[in-house]
């Protein structure tokens, strides 16, 4: 699964906190989205996976991981209707997205090129 970033959305958050800062913040969003994966991969419950959706779709949203974003917004609103069985089947997909975010931002966190490029 291809990880999208909202290049506008970082270029806001760099002419914000400054170039330099991006870097720390993507290490501090990817080691949150790490916390996550771990509580989602301990059986959560239906009400757990809404909270930490709610969470997510914030910070995701904040970084460009539009697409995370997206699927945490889903499942909190899924969590919301009551709409378990559809929350506890696509969890597998949450994770998986979460774990390849957090990857992607912790491979930008750590190459200022990478970052240099979509601004």
């Amino acid at each position: 699964m291809a990880i999208n970033i909202n290049q506008e959305t970082i270029k806001r958050l760099a002419d914000e906190v400054g170039d330099e800062t991006v870097s720390i913040l993507f290490n501090v969003f990817s080691d949150e989205l790490e916390q996550y994966l771990r509580q989602l991969s301990d059986q959560p419950t239906v009400s757990q996976i809404g909270d930490i959706s709610h969470a997510v779709k914030s910070s995701a949203a904040s970084f460009g991981a539009d697409d995370l974003a997206l699927m945490a917004q889903e499942c909190e609103s899924r969590v919301k209707q009551e709409q378990d069985h559809w929350v506890v089947d696509r969890l597998p997909e949450f994770r998986t997205m979460v774990e390849e975010t957090a990857h992607r931002y912790k491979q930008l966190a750590s190459n200022n090129d990478l970052i240099n490029s979509m601004l």
